[in-house]
């Protein structure tokens, strides 16, 4: 079963979105700022995402900003961050693409994208010199949701870049000129710290890193810091790190005592958690985020609550070369 996807938004949802009364929007109708919206047979008014997109900007502009999606340990809730996270920010009037960095092409699978011989993929992206990043992009079924789909063939990318001039900034290159065209872009990491991975770091200016409060792992997150501290010190890029408990049961008080030692020794780096919830492991088979397959599910609200959490404070890139290794784990 697919979920089919309403195509528009109403007043109501766009006033939403833009953080102003209707009756606000109703105004600048009439004073001729906004172009007037179609109506449906109802009379009700309706907006398209790119209307919609244009009156968030008028009053909530959002400067283009990269996030990678990233930790080297699997199962933690990568994949469906950037999914969600991904679908959130697009049901805000925010244009999104999302890109898939693991073979294993969850995310691409997840969105609907179905993949045929020929078709170019993030692959091409990596190996082709002069490839353009627009012939890969994808339109999904989430109005304002694109996607650059994955193979599992990109599993043998490693091999071919290791001897290429300037390795670790060719996703960065070839991300130049499309990077402007989009509110959000969210790269989905493979789960580890490969060459793929550090493209993925060197072409964000921020990584959100997803920490399954079951296998909580310091020296994963260790791991991870040190990275991003080299590509400072060796590249001169800043990352800005910021982590989001997932699975977190709160009838569980190893969940709730894990929690909080994730938020004692991160402190103002950890996000809104992600609670445990099975709509979360639905909504992909239904190739839809959860916010549209299940919007008055707990997983909705959440990656709700993280959009608007990273829409109200963007993360400021650290200083320094060994900037990003939280405090507690110096190890």
């Amino acid at each position: 079963m697919i979920l089919k996807i309403r195509p528009h938004f109403t007043l109501s949802e766009v006033a939403r979105m833009a953080g102003v009364e209707k009756s606000e929007l109703r105004a600048l109708e009439e004073r001729g700022t906004l172009p007037p919206p179609r109506r449906t047979p109802e009379n009700h008014r309706v907006y398209d995402f790119e209307e919609a997109r244009r009156i968030v900007g008028l009053t909530a502009p959002v400067r283009p900003r990269r996030i990678a999606i990233v930790n080297q340990k699997g199962g933690v809730g990568k994949t469906t961050t950037t999914f969600n996270l991904a679908g959130a920010l697009a049901r805000r009037g925010r244009k999104v693409l999302a890109i898939d960095l693991d073979p294993q092409a969850n995310l691409t699978s997840s969105l609907g994208v179905e993949m045929k011989e020929g078709d170019p993929s993030v692959e091409e992206l990596f190996v082709e010199e002069e490839f353009d990043a627009r012939k890969a992009v994808r339109e999904t079924r989430i109005p304002g949701l694109s996607c650059i789909p994955a193979r599992p063939r990109l599993a043998g990318v490693e091999i071919k870049i290791f001897d290429a001039f300037l390795r670790e900034t060719i996703l960065d290159r070839k991300l130049e000129g499309i990077r402007d065209e989009y509110d959000f872009l969210l790269l989905d990491c493979p789960p580890n710290l490969s060459l793929v991975t550090v493209n993925a770091l060197v072409a964000c200016e921020e990584a959100l890193v997803p920490i399954e409060a079951q296998t909580y792992s310091i020296k994963a997150i260790s791991d991870l810091t040190n990275t991003v501290a080299l590509i400072r010190s060796r590249l001169g890029r800043g990352v800005a790190l910021r982590f989001l408990p997932t699975k977190i049961d709160g009838r569980l008080k190893v969940g709730q005592e894990i929690l909080e030692a994730i938020k004692g020794g991160l402190k103002e780096r950890v996000l809104p958690p992600i609670r445990t919830d099975a709509n979360l492991v639905r909504a992909p088979m239904l190739r839809a985020p959860v916010g549209f397959a299940f919007p008055r599910s707990k997983g909705a609200k959440d990656y709700a609550r993280l959009a608007e959490e990273l829409l109200r404070e963007p993360a400021s890139a650290p200083q320094g070369a060994t900037a990003g290794k939280p405090e507690a784990f110096n190890g």
